[in-house]
């Protein structure tokens, strides 16, 4: 009875620590992997980097919320999100005062193509990309991109790489950060693809997205990011995803 009373006790202030963290709202735009990759199931760097957050300190509780991107940009004020996860502040947040933590990823959108395709096929246009997106081969326009006769449109960079699979386009636009997570969720389609580094449709960078109405401060954001890097915490989960970690 007396170790049933004890255990009570220790559930009540677990219970009772918990429920006096202060919730941070974390809006996610898009099932994207590595990024979000099974929403059900929880799958993927944010929730591996959010889980890692409540881990690392006791005041804040960080949760995701996923949103389609063009609603959060629309009502994410009504929506109370204080923090957005994976995201780019010249990507639409500037204007609604977000302001980025230190960068998450160093983010480059690279062509790739398979590294013994079929010479003699025909029907076959000469890019895939996603519909939508915003590119340098075509001035990060999405309403030009949607009108460029030559480009394959598809709704998901795992839609390109099935073009390029099957060799429907010469070579299709992919993110690094995709393509680490390819390398590790399927090493065998990995090996066959050619990924020119060299020469990137652009670069650009992730990072957490503070809004006004967030209770955490930035220096907060950064100081537990930095401690996570620190300790190790961070590299653990970029590894599962194939992602590096960069300099901070």
């Amino acid at each position: 009875m007396r170790y049933f009373a004890l255990s009570f006790l220790i559930f009540i202030a677990l219970l009772s620590t918990a429920s006096a963290r202060t919730q941070v709202n974390v809006g996610l735009t898009s099932v994207q992997p590595p990024f979000v990759v099974d929403v059900e199931a929880k799958k993927g760097v944010i929730f591996d980097l959010l889980k890692a957050l409540n881990d690392t300190q006791e005041t804040y509780e960080f949760l995701p919320l996923l949103y389609p991107a063009r609603r959060m940009l629309s009502d994410y004020k009504t929506l109370n999100i204080h923090v957005v996860a994976f995201n780019n502040v010249n990507w639409g947040w500037v204007q609604r005062g977000g302001i980025p933590s230190i960068n998450l990823t160093n983010g480059r959108d690279l062509f790739v193509s398979l590294a013994k395709s079929d010479p003699n096929k025909t029907d076959i246009t000469d890019i895939g990309a996603v519909r939508g997106f915003h590119y340098a081969f075509a001035d990060y326009d999405a309403d030009k991109l949607a009108r460029m006769q030559n480009v394959s449109l598809v709704e998901s960079e795992a839609d390109v790489l099935k073009l390029i699979k099957f060799n429907r386009v010469k070579k299709g636009v992919i993110s690094e950060a995709f393509l680490g997570w390819v390398s590790i969720s399927n090493p065998q389609l990995y090996k066959i693809l050619k990924i020119d580094r060299a020469n990137p449709d652009h670069t650009y960078h992730r990072q957490l997205i503070r809004l006004a109405s967030s209770p955490i401060s930035l220096e907060e954001i950064d100081l537990l990011l930095e401690k996570m890097k620190n300790n190790g915490a961070l590299q653990a989960v970029y590894d599962k995803y194939g992602l590096n970690v960069p300099d901070f």
